[in-house]
């Protein structure tokens, strides 16, 4: 659950100047978002490596 709200908060602060009407994060800045969000790395961390799907 740390990992999630770490994304979401990378999300929203780079998101903060750009919102407006109809604004949507690009696809790109969440996928940012979960590779610095320590997600990976705990899964790695705890022998909980992710599989390719």
């Amino acid at each position: 659950m740390e990992s999630f709200a770490r994304a979401v908060e990378i999300v929203l602060k780079d998101s903060e100047l750009k919102d407006g009407p109809g604004y949507r994060p690009d696809p790109a800045l969440w996928a940012h978002a979960v590779r610095h969000s320590g997600y990976v790395q705990s899964r790695h961390a705890t022998g909980r490596v992710l599989v390719a799907a």
